[in-house]
């Protein structure tokens, strides 16, 4: 028998794929793989449209919220030049607590005596986490510098004027530390943003802002010379990374501010450096001897 040509692996009427049917097979793959990529960057580019525009939406509540607290608090009094809100009744002794905070404030020779506080009680600690500056509920107070420059306390006893400590425990240097030193601190913040900008928090070093807060909330109620002993003993409390307190701070603008006659004004606008508060540390120690 004789073998038919085009039998076995190409049966007659079968087509052979020769070199230009494959290259147009190989572009339409590539068209085909080129229209499903575009299809999948509009999807994602709608997907991430979305997801910015949600982003968005949520800062714009936030911020909405954030600058228009009071709906949010159904108790107000006015007393002095102070505005109080709570989410629970205030009691009459607020009265004493603010007036001990005047005390405190008149330290600051920054302030404006016909400033107005706002001051907001947050007994919920969600409101606390809602309205401070670093969404979490176990902050002492906190202050607005940025937006609103309203004062968060969170949940404390007025009468005994005394703040609650997170989980109910001991508070840390309380006896120097009363709920009027709270208030106080956190205004000192705010008598700073007036002064100098919105924007103290990142002009500044975390040792000045913090060290001014605490030397106008503790008013004078601050042993200079118990301070610079722990300070020379290199006593942890004096270190704010170990005791979380702001002694060590409170003792650089003492010195600056009561030792060597500068003005708050005159050390914000030209913040010493750290090799001039060693310097400024060695000629006090010298002085003494």
């Amino acid at each position: 028998m004789s073998e038919r040509r085009g039998a076995g692996l190409f049966p007659l009427g079968a087509l052979r794929i020769g070199p230009a049917r494959r290259d147009h097979q190989r572009r339409l793959a590539a068209a085909c793989l080129n229209l499903t990529s575009c299809t999948d960057m509009k999807f994602l580019f709608k997907i991430l449209k979305y997801l910015l525009s949600a982003v968005a939406l949520v800062l714009l509540v936030y911020v909405g919220v954030s600058a228009f607290p009071e709906p949010m608090f159904a108790h107000h009094i006015v007393y002095k030049n102070f505005d109080i809100w709570s989410d629970k009744p205030i009691p009459l002794q607020i009265n004493q607590v603010l007036d001990d905070v005047s005390r405190r404030l008149d330290k600051s020779d920054l302030q404006d005596k016909n400033a107005r506080y706002k001051i907001f009680f947050c007994n919920a600690s969600w409101r606390l986490w809602l309205y401070g500056q670093h969404f979490s509920d176990q902050v002492g107070a906190d202050a607005d510098t940025l937006l609103t420059r309203n004062i968060y306390v969170r949940a404390s006893d007025i009468g005994a004027n005394r703040l609650i400590a997170p989980g109910g425990g001991a508070l840390a240097d309380a006896a120097r530390r009363p709920l009027s030193y709270f208030i106080a601190h956190e205004a000192a913040h705010i008598i700073v943003a007036r002064q100098f900008g919105r924007l103290v928090s990142i002009r500044y070093p975390l040792w000045l802002m913090e060290g001014y807060a605490d030397y106008v909330g503790k008013g004078n109620d601050f042993d200079f010379d118990d301070n610079y002993r722990l300070f020379r003993m290199k006593s942890p409390t004096m270190d704010f990374p170990q005791s979380g307190l702001y002694r060590g701070f409170h003792l650089r603008l003492a010195v600056l501010l009561d030792k060597s006659g500068m003005t708050a004004r005159q050390i914000f606008d030209h913040p010493p450096s750290e090799e001039t508060m060693n310097e400024l540390f060695e000629n006090y120690a010298a002085s003494r001897k």
